[in-house]
């Protein structure tokens, strides 16, 4: 069969991509710019070669792929959390669609409810971890360390993992707060908000002026299984998250982590890692340190359903059903 990936980031389906390109398949690629730019030649030539057009995200290329595909090409959509925003799928052929993919029990509700899609065309598969990769290398010396993977943007509530820290720091200052990814400046779309650009210069200020500035670390955008490995909680904090992918890959490797009860978090992941409130952090680090064989094996068994060879199965029966 011949599969077009079609959207303007594939980093959540990259790795089946690269399953698909170790198959008798043939894949190609359709890249956009952005939510609605895109080469409209290529694209036509791209829907001209495909049996099967695969759109990640219901954005601009659900639109196109939705309105120009042949009758007898299959149209499948994955969703994640920020079509939710816009009103792209409003402007898609629903009946030219063959199956939308939700990443998780709350979006799958959450699209069904906004936009109406049929429940019958829909599909449940997380989000997932290659364990193969993600795996606990039971490296000593991760006691006391927080970690928060991405901060960017505000919404990722990186004054709050700063509020957690100093109070932990406060009780014991052998606490250390690291955090992986992009640095605000590196992404020049987010400095040109005023409150965006603000906000992080108020929390890189408050880093500076506090006493516990050098237990706070931060680390370039890059592989992440070692720095996983390397903490003892992994932060989970933000405002709104489909999924939040940095809480299973810390499962995988053993991180425990901290969850702040964002909408659609219980879905996904077990109660014994959701706090409501900020002020739980400190009995619940107390808490999980005191069980910590039993929460070893719940973290085992909680990595299980994220395990990206199931999800490459269930992809193949929506796919090439």
């Amino acid at each position: 069969m011949k599969i077009l990936i079609a959207g303007h980031d594939l980093k959540f389906i990259q790795f089946y991509i690269d399953y698909l390109e170790n198959t008798e398949h043939e894949v190609k690629l359709d890249v956009w710019e952005n939510h609605v730019a895109h080469n409209v030649k290529d694209s036509y030539e791209y829907l001209e070669w495909a049996d099967i057009i695969f759109c990640e995200w219901g954005l601009g290329n659900t639109i196109f792929y939705s309105q120009n595909k042949k009758e007898n090409q299959k149209l499948i959509v994955r969703l994640h959390r920020q079509e939710l925003e816009t009103t792209y799928l409003t402007q898609a052929k629903i009946d030219q669609i063959d199956s939308f993919i939700a990443v998780s029990p709350y979006i799958y509700e959450e699209f069904s409810r906004v936009f109406q899609l049929p429940r019958e065309k829909m599909h449940l598969i997380y989000n997932n971890v290659d364990l193969d990769k993600f795996k606990n290398l039971n490296l000593s010396g991760r006691e006391y360390n927080l970690g928060m993977v991405g901060y960017l943007p505000k919404l990722k509530r990186m004054d709050l993992a700063l509020d957690i820290f100093e109070n932990l720091y406060e009780q014991d200052n052998r606490y250390h707060l690291h955090f992986k990814g992009k640095r605000p400046e590196e992404l020049r779309w987010l400095m040109r908000i005023d409150e965006e650009r603000e906000y992080y210069e108020a929390q890189f200020k408050r880093i500076n002026k506090a006493k516990w500035k050098d237990n706070v670390i931060f680390e370039s955008y890059g592989d992440v299984v070692e720095f996983y490995n390397q903490m003892e909680f992994i932060l989970s904090i933000s405002d709104v998250e489909s999924f939040h992918l940095a809480a299973a890959e810390g499962i995988a490797t053993g991180a425990i982590p901290i969850i702040t009860n964002w909408e659609g978090s219980e879905s996904i992941y077990s109660a014994d890692f959701i706090i409501e409130d900020l002020t739980e952090v400190e009995g619940y680090i107390t808490k999980m340190r005191a069980k910590k064989e039993e929460i070893d094996q719940r973290l085992s068994s909680e990595k299980s359903k994220f395990d990206q060879s199931n999800a490459i199965m269930e992809l193949d029966e929506i796919i090439f059903a």
